[in-house]
């Protein structure tokens, strides 16, 4: 009688603890990532291999995650600062379709403009790029229209080039061929397609003078002045200055507080383990938080003012 009594006792607190984890277990994180072989993807699988309870969801990228997330059919999404700040301000692409359900939770890396050209070609700058054939992305893809600013700084625009449409790989093929004379690029660098590429031909990334640089800054919300470091690839022996664009992480207002508040500790506590698959994955709050064009997640408040890194009332929800 006795065994059968602690036999009960014990099913009974199995049962009892079940149901408590069960209870105490998150739901389902949807984080929007990008295409698959991209950096918000990898970077999306790297956080649902920290937290079980994230799903790395495919997209097209910021614009289809800004859209996703307005609907609600996604949690959270990895976007472009200047695609954030176009949804939130219902500018540009989002004219008449404002986006006001989403917040920020952190500046992961920086995204900089990379035009790619053969070590031994005569363009110099952007400008140089007139009456050449120039792949500038895939069409109606971020790197596009990011392609069509910087052109627009220097006085050009696609009807001065003989535009291609490709993805990274295939213009980087076309590039080795010599099918094209240069490819913009809008990745964290260094990236995979650009190092491989570098190995295989000499290459040069152009840099962008002061004054481009100023006119990009000042004329849209989003734009960051940034550096690829000498070294980064093969060959490229100087620092070259350029411009940028933050991969933001970006949650439904609708989260809840201690969710967020624990998914923006995570990305600093295990830093380290993202590293190992993203070598320049942010680990400095400023960066994180600096003039981001969204106002912040309140959970995401909660962690930063927690560790001393203040968000000014604005920044709030």
């Amino acid at each position: 009688m006795r065994k059968i009594k602690n036999t009960i006792i014990f099913i009974v607190t199995v049962a009892i603890l079940t149901m408590f984890c069960s209870c105490c277990k998150r739901s389902e994180i949807k984080l929007g990532s990008g295409n698959e072989g991209g950096i918000y993807y990898k970077f999306a699988d790297t956080l649902s291999d920290i937290d079980e309870n994230i799903t790395n969801i495919r997209t097209a990228g910021s614009q289809a995650n800004m859209r996703l997330l307005k609907d609600g059919f996604i949690n959270m999404g990895i976007v472009q600062s200047d695609v954030l700040s176009e949804a939130v301000n219902g500018t540009g692409d989002f004219n008449g379709n404002k986006i006001n359900n989403v917040r920020a939770v952190a500046a992961l890396y920086m995204e900089s403009f990379q035009i790619i050209v053969p070590a031994d070609s005569d363009i110099q700058t952007p400008a140089d790029l007139k009456g050449k054939k120039v792949s500038v992305g895939e069409e109606d893809s971020g790197v596009a229209k990011n392609a069509e600013y910087i052109l627009n700084s220097v006085s050009l625009d696609y009807n001065m080039i003989d535009v291609c449409n490709m993805n990274y790989q295939k213009s980087a093929e076309a590039l080795k061929n010599g099918s094209i004379d240069a490819f913009f690029v809008v990745l964290g660098a260094p990236c995979d397609v650009i190092t491989q590429l570098s190995e295989e031909m000499d290459i040069r990334i152009l840099p962008l003078d002061d004054r481009t640089i100023s006119y990009m800054t000042n004329l849209y919300d989003g734009y960051y002045e940034t550096v690829i470091k000498a070294g980064t690839y093969k060959g490229i022996d100087e620092d070259i200055k350029t411009v940028g664009v933050k991969a933001v992480l970006v949650a439904s207002q609708k989260m809840d507080s201690d969710t967020v508040a624990d998914i923006t500790e995570m990305l600093f506590e295990e830093n380290n383990q993202i590293k190992k698959r993203i070598s320049f994955a942010n680990n400095d709050t400023k960066f994180a938080t600096d003039n981001i064009p969204c106002a912040f997640h309140k959970g995401a408040v909660e962690y930063y003012n927690s560790i001393g890194t203040a968000i000014t009332e604005e920044d709030q929800i």
